[in-house]
């Protein structure tokens, strides 16, 4: 039986990957959501998903191996990225995209998305 709380974590990690992958969807995002400074929330949005730090939370059937590996993976690029991002952030996503710092990230996202959509979102409703 699949775990409806993993489940809706797995679905927001999917969530934040295809928003953090696209520099368009950034800068969507940025034009719906006009009241939030867009780089400082990217980086907050990977924390607020509340992942676990113990590793073994992230077990199958909900996270494949493969998911489990891409999680672990881009934590690091976030963690980097988050240490090495200017301090204040700029206040628009613009000023950081294109800069290797922030490509760092929108790579790390892709690569960990192409992981994630092997699978998919899982139906959460379905688990109950």
């Amino acid at each position: 039986m699949l775990d409806e709380r993993k489940m809706s974590v797995r679905n927001g990690i999917i969530s934040y990957l295809e928003l953090a992958s696209s520099p368009d969807a950034q800068r969507a995002y940025e034009r719906r959501v006009s009241i939030a400074r867009v780089p400082d929330e990217l980086i907050l949005m990977w924390e607020e998903l509340g992942l676990a730090t113990d590793s073994d939370w992230y077990g199958e059937p909900e996270f494949s191996l493969a998911e489990q590996a891409a999680i672990r993976d881009f934590h690091q690029v976030w963690n980097a990225v988050s240490d090495e991002a200017p301090d204040p952030m700029p206040p628009t996503i613009d000023a950081l995209i294109g800069t290797a710092v922030w490509q760092r990230l929108i790579d790390g996202a892709r690569k960990a998305l192409l992981v994630f959509a092997k699978r998919g979102r899982l139906d959460e409703a379905a688990s109950s």
